[in-house]
């Protein structure tokens, strides 16, 4: 009987040892897992959209001022007797000189220089350079506009710089010297006033 529980035991073990056993596990040469993503995109979506939330009903929660109520001008088709009456004033005068003196002085002034004056006459503007003389810039831009094609000069170089509300250039108001340069009539403006004096360099520049 012992030998036969021996023969048992014995069909056992050979019978386990033939069976297949697991691979050893190979940490070296597994494969790497995947790397973690970075999270910081889907951060910045919700911080954006947070943002744009807050900025829309922050409003609607605090509502600032009421701005101030701005007037309203009147329909055109209300009446305009005081316009009415100045076209009506304007219309019947015929000379276009008298006309623009109704309107604006240096427009009456500028198209009776181009009544008077040849159309290759070369005119300087003096008083018109530097910070302190901004505001005569109209001046100049009215003369260029109604003598033109003419050539009208501010600098004695020819070339002045424009600095958003003022220019810089080469000053001058001696006839001499702007005779030498071309000119045939100097348009010469003081200092302390807004007038207008004009002196005549060459025969181009006396009025016909």
């Amino acid at each position: 009987m012992f030998e036969g529980c021996l023969s048992t035991l014995g069909r056992v073990f050979v019978g386990t040892s033939t069976k297949k056993t697991m691979p050893p596990l190979d940490f070296q040469n597994r494969a790497p897992s995947a790397e973690r993503q970075p999270q910081w995109p889907a951060i910045s979506v919700t911080v954006l959209v947070g943002a744009m939330s807050v900025w829309l009903t922050w409003p609607q929660v605090f509502p600032g001022p009421e701005p101030a109520k701005q007037p309203t001008l009147p329909s055109l088709n209300q009446p305009l007797p005081s316009l009415n009456q100045r076209v009506a004033m304007l219309r019947q005068i015929t000379d276009p000189i008298e006309r623009d003196k109704r309107c604006t002085q240096f427009s009456a002034y500028g198209r009776t220089l181009d009544h008077v004056l040849p159309p290759d006459a070369r005119v300087f503007l003096s008083g018109i350079l530097g910070k302190d003389h901004g505001s005569r810039l109209r001046i100049f831009y009215f003369l260029r506009n109604y003598l033109f094609p003419r050539d009208v000069e501010i600098s004695l170089d020819e070339k002045a710089i424009f600095h958003e509300w003022w220019f810089e250039g080469v000053p001058s108001d001696s006839p001499e010297e702007l005779r030498t340069k071309g000119f045939d009539l100097l348009l010469l403006m003081p200092t302390d006033s807004d007038t207008i004096k004009s002196i005549p360099l060459t025969t181009k520049g006396v009025p016909r």
